[in-house]
């Protein structure tokens, strides 16, 4: 494996469905499950782990939910909340129903490429502020 195939894998890790999450693809983790979502305010990517050992919630029909609420750095004043609300089935193997509020669901493989142009955005939007700084004073 090449150092840029482990820094995706690192970055993004294994998604097995299209829905914004999938198992770790770090060896024997299967205990883990990574979201995947876009803020709706900013549109920062955001990334969250959960630890289907510990996290989820036992439902009475035998089923399993999981409840997460996602912030994003906060480093350009955005620290809007994306709740993200799973819902497993009986074996925590199979996402059955998700809901997104404040954003939105993406891939593993969305995120990283989502997450350079976001960088790429807020580092253009600074450099205009510091322009238009310089040209006041």
């Amino acid at each position: 494996m090449g150092f840029l195939d482990s820094l995706k894998k690192a970055l993004g890790g294994k998604s097995t469905t299209s829905s914004g999450g999938g198992r770790s693809g770090f060896g024997d983790e299967s205990w883990v499950y990574w979201i995947h979502v876009q803020c709706k305010k900013c549109g920062e990517p955001l990334r969250a782990r959960i630890d289907l050992r510990n996290d989820p919630s036992l439902e009475d029909d035998g089923t399993w939910r999981v409840r997460k609420w996602l912030t994003g750095g906060g480093k350009y004043f955005c620290f809007q909340n994306v709740e993200v609300e799973l819902h497993f089935d009986q074996a925590k193997k199979k996402v059955l129903d998700s809901e997104v509020t404040g954003g939105s669901l993406i891939t593993a493989e969305e995120y990283p490429v989502l997450l350079a142009e976001w960088h790429e955005e807020q580092a253009r939007l600074a450099a205009e502020r510091a322009a238009n700084e310089q040209d006041k004073s």
